[in-house]
């Protein structure tokens, strides 16, 4: 009898462990899908970079600070990503699904502390920035991907001058 409950209990097992170990989702390797971006760059209208954030230090070699003119209305600018090393690696690349109507699966999202200094219109990955009143808030990026965030920077300064 005992002979029979250790067999049932060791198939059991075996059969627990090829069933679990065969999952394809693997919890600390990050999906192929996900975007690994280390930092940004913001830059302006003339394609020259404005802002940038690496490891969650912003480069003072460039600005301490994201820096909006009140006196120049609406401004645009766009972001790309950055490795570990600092290398450009641009924006997440999107995949046409078929079968889906949305096209894209990451999307950037760009979150301002107090919005009564400025308003912004995000298309693809380019912000269309409006500053309302001189003054500092802070913001933060993220690069969202199926309504989770592969990505998000730490708030930084904003000046509006």
């Amino acid at each position: 009898m005992k002979l029979i409950n250790s067999t049932i209990l060791f198939s059991v097992i075996l059969i627990s462990i090829l069933l679990t170990g065969c999952d394809d989702t693997d919890s600390v390797t990050p999906s192929e899908d996900h975007f690994e971006a280390a930092g940004y760059i913001i830059k302006n209208a003339n394609d020259s970079t404005v802002f940038k954030v690496l490891k969650g230090q912003v480069d003072n070699t460039i600005s301490e600070s994201f820096v909006l003119i009140l006196a120049e209305d609406s401004q645009k600018y766009t972001i790309e990503f950055l490795d570990e090393d600092g290398k450009n690696i641009g924006i997440p690349e999107h995949d046409e699904h078929e079968d889906s109507e949305e096209d894209e699966e990451h999307e950037l999202n760009f979150e301002i502390e107090d919005i009564n200094f400025a308003q912004f219109d995000i298309t693809e990955w380019e912000i269309n920035i409006s500053p309302l009143k001189v003054g500092e808030t802070t913001f933060r990026i993220q690069i969202l991907h199926e309504g989770h965030p592969d990505f998000t920077s730490p708030y930084v300064p904003m000046v509006i001058k």
